[in-house]
Formats: C-alpha cells, structure tokens, sequence
C-alpha cells in the first residue's frame, strides 16, 4: 500500500471539512447600491453621485468575491485654466474581507469606460477611454440586507480623478 494515500486522504477529508464549514454567510445573489461622492480632479472638486449593481457569487466566512457594474459622476469641474466634465460606467471585481458579523473591508477594481469632456480657453477636447479604476472601502451590516459604506476610488486618467463618498448598499 502507498503511504501517500492515506495522506492524501486526510488532506482531502480536512479540505472537505474546512470548505463544508465555511458555508455561506448569506445566500448568493444581486445588490444594487448608490452614494454621494466628493470628486477631486485637475480642475477642481464636485459633489456627484454614483448607482452600482453586483452580483455576489461567493461569499464564505474568510472573503467574498462579485462582480459588479456601476456609473460614477467625476464632476463637472472648473479652475482658471481647465473647465471638465467626467463620468465612467465601469465593470469590476470586488474582493471583501468580513470582519465579524457587521463588518467588512473590500477592495474593488476593474475597467472604467470614460467619457471627459476638457476646455481651455484655448481648445476643446471630447475623450472617450478605456482606463483602469481602483479602490478600497469599508462596510457596515445595518440589517441583513442593508449595508452602510464609506469607499475611495482612484480613476486612471490624465487628469487624475480621485473620488471619496459614502452610500447604501441593498441585497436581495
């Protein structure tokens, strides 16, 4: 007989065993959410608003993983040199880590499809793009489909969109 069999064994009964426990916490399934943002940009800040939809396909009791779309409002901006107007439909991934039973860090990130416009007074610029978004929140279980969240998002784009907002999040 080999004796890596029973090994190989126990490993698979303690992965079977390890998996089966980490049931999920809360039954797969969409969540739509929206929020107020502060959008810091080169030309300048902008209170704007944001809606997103999700799909949470895994969520054990160590980490969740979704996939999500949403649209953010970068602002409608202007300095002494630079009037922009900016928004991004985005479609990512959202990776959280729970902490207890209310509470969760995430990180998400993805591909924004962005539409600028820019003016100086010297020329106008229409941009439509394709550029990585990334970010970090953190989130509050208020009910067991009502999650309050306080996130910051970084846009890449030439001229550096930054955006820090709070919102609510429903699952169903």
């Amino acid at each position: 007989m080999d004796k890596t069999r029973p090994r190989v064994i126990k490993l698979l009964m303690f992965t079977l065993l390890a998996f089966g426990s980490t049931a999920p916490a809360q039954a797969d399934g969409v969540y739509i959410g929206a929020g107020i943002y502060r959008a810091d940009t080169d030309a300048g800040d902008d209170t704007t608003p944001s809606g997103f939809i999700g799909y949470n396909f895994l969520d054990t009791n160590f980490f969740m993983v979704s996939v999500e779309a949403g649209y953010y409002d970068l602002g409608n901006t202007s300095n002494n040199n630079l009037k922009l107007e900016a928004s991004a439909i985005t479609a990512g991934g959202v990776l959280a880590l729970p902490l207890g039973p209310m509470f969760e860090f995430y990180a998400k990130g993805g591909l924004a499809f962005l539409d600028a416009e820019t003016k100086t007074s010297r020329m106008r610029d229409q941009q439509n793009d394709q550029k990585a978004y990334y970010g970090v929140g953190a989130s509050l279980d208020i009910l067991d489909t009502i999650d309050i969240y306080a996130e910051y998002l970084y846009f890449d784009t030439s001229y550096d969109a930054g955006i820090a907002g709070v919102g609510v999040k429903f699952s169903f």
